[in-house]
């Protein structure tokens, strides 16, 4: 099997290399001749049909799928005479991950108030994942109600403020508060950083409360479908896995009936939290509920998953040090529907899509007569699906000095079924990387879009987050949604996406893939990608981002331009 994908794969760089454009029709930041379009288009094609093959099984973390898929980006780099900047001098850098399931039989879950216990099952008002810190878990405390959970001085927010939560279980309102912009929200909202901020405060557990909004976004009945799968995260030189605030011991979500034992005898009812939660701050205060859990798991420590690396110097001595890193996720989530007749999801867009462009980009760039400024590292990260693991990794040990990474551009999907007027960017209202986009594509008549559905905080759910989250600027390309005619076509196609196809195995190359679209959003990837290698300075967090502050507080920032 392996010898077949090395055929396959080694024909695949055969065809790119035999239909590579002549340099003149690649130089720097030239619009893209018709000829290069079609040649974009074929080998957006055929990398689309290599990795989303039922061959690689739908590429989950840590199988042979991904493995496959890894060894063929790695030959495609190789291929355009890109250098290796993975580890040992090779493409790749291993992801190393414990994997870690619930024994579903041996749980529980209860809440006391007043005398009176109330037990609950795993995927009834209670979800509970499987521990990475232990195969052995007991955790119990009373239990404060600390509103949305934030503390955010740069915000004026404080949920703590006169509250003790040493030492107990901290209960609050999940998902982003529906009064701080987007992208705001989506970060202070996210679960891993209510945990962070509870830990802070010296808590042990932190209980989630579902909401409707949440409920809209992801309906809690799903918890219990994920309950047999394998958990995962990355593991450290040492072996140590990553938990984001390990001292958050209990981790739980809740609805209907267990939060309302949280919430017995209290000033006010779950109903009426909530309710003052969507409008704006709740205040805080003791339970007279406390919580215990028990639960066991299994660990596994030995998959890995793996990033592939390439670089391309850059031409300038005196910025070729500088590095801009290109983001693509190659994983799926693999064998998705065993009892069905499809059993495999694909990932066609998701993301093989982004992939796909990403070697187009890599090979259209290293054609040029002359590099770019700056050097550029193309990175396909694997694992993101586990939660931005790969990604994360990197970004926590990178095989290029992280003091020189000055920005992320990430791919991670999209909807390539109609010709597009405008971009849309996560990101761009962060960091001068949104005037940059502005540029490259006016070159070819081309919009920035604002973002279509800012409640959903889309900007912290791919892998330039993992960038983000060490002061590097990012953006989140995505193509926009207004056709030439300038009518809204994307937004129907988006739901219709996510509806009936996200992470499902129809998710494969029967979808109707314009791949003269995807040529097109490729060459806006490749003109962005130019315009921060070759620009003058290298691009920088604006004044007010709350990302720029809290992750970059000591780098100097750019006045927003109004």
């Amino acid at each position: 099997m392996v010898g077949r994908i090395l055929i396959v794969s080694a024909i695949c760089a055969l065809f790119l290399i035999g239909t590579m454009p002549s340099l003149a029709q690649s130089r720097d930041k030239a619009p893209v001749a018709e000829a290069d379009r079609d040649v974009s288009s074929r080998a957006i094609k055929a990398h689309m049909a290599f990795l989303a093959d039922d061959l690689m099984e739908g590429r989950e973390a840590g199988t042979v799928g991904e493995a496959r898929s890894a060894l063929y980006i790695a030959t495609q780099f190789e291929s355009l005479g890109l250098e290796p900047a993975g580890e040992k001098d090779s493409y790749m850098q291993a992801v190393p991950l414990r994997s870690a399931q619930l024994d579903l039989p041996d749980f529980e879950f209860s809440i006391q108030t007043d005398g009176q216990t109330q037990s609950f099952e795993n995927g009834g008002d209670v979800a509970v994942s499987s521990s990475f810190a232990s195969t052995d878990l007991s955790a119990a405390g009373d239990i404060v109600f600390a509103g949305h959970g934030i503390i955010a001085p740069e915000l004026g927010i404080d949920d703590y403020r006169g509250l003790d939560v040493s030492g107990k279980v901290v209960a609050v309102i999940g998902g982003p508060p529906s009064f701080l912009p987007s992208e705001e929200a989506a970060h202070f909202g996210s679960s891993n950083q209510k945990r962070l901020m509870a830990e802070a405060q010296g808590a042990i557990g932190l209980i989630i409360i579902w909401t409707p909004a949440l409920e809209k976004r992801y309906p809690f009945d799903l918890w219990k479908t994920r309950f047999a799968s394998w958990n995962m995260t990355w593991t450290d030189p040492a072996g140590a896995p990553n938990i984001v605030a390990p001292k958050i011991a209990l981790r739980a979500f809740v609805r209907g009936e267990a939060t309302e034992a949280i919430f017995k005898g209290a000033p006010m009812t779950a109903a009426e939290a909530i309710a003052k939660s969507e409008a704006g701050l709740v205040k805080g205060f003791p339970s007279k509920a406390s919580v215990k859990l028990s639960l066991q798991t299994r660990h596994d420590d030995t998959r890995q998953s793996r990033n592939v690396a390439a670089l391309l110097p850059g031409s300038d001595p005196a910025l070729s040090d500088e590095i801009v890193v290109l983001t693509a996720h190659y994983d799926h989530v693999g064998i998705c529907a065993p009892d069905e007749e499809d059993k495999i999801c694909n990932g066609a867009l998701d993301n093989a899509f982004g992939t796909a462009l990403m070697l187009n980009v890599a090979r259209a760039v290293a054609a040029q007569e002359k590099p770019p400024a700056r050097s550029i590292l193309f990175l396909a990260v694997g694992a993101e699906e586990k939660g931005l693991l790969g990604s994360d990794y990197f970004a926590a040990f990178p095989t290029v000095p992280r003091n020189q990474i000055i920005a992320n551009i990430n791919l991670d999907g999209g909807a390539p079924f109609f010709d597009f007027s405008d971009v849309i960017a996560f990101g761009a209202e962060q960091s001068q990387m949104g005037e940059q986009l502005q540029s490259a594509i006016s070159e070819i008549g081309l919009t920035l879009a604002p973002d279509p559905f800012p409640a959903q905080g889309i900007f912290t759910r791919s892998d330039q987050y993992s960038f983000v989250k060490r002061g590097i600027p990012a953006l989140f390309l995505y193509n926009g949604f207004t056709d030439m005619n300038g009518q809204n076509k994307g937004q129907a196609i988006w739901d219709w996406l996510f509806a009936e196809h996200y992470h499902e195995p129809s998710d494969d190359l029967s979808l109707p893939i314009d791949y003269a679209v995807s040529a097109k959003f490729s060459n806006v990837f490749r003109l962005l990608t130019l315009e921060v290698a070759n620009a003058p300075s290298r691009p920088l967090w604006y004044e007010d981002s709350v990302f720029g502050k809290r992750y970059a507080p000591e780098e100097p920032k750019a006045e927003r331009r109004r």
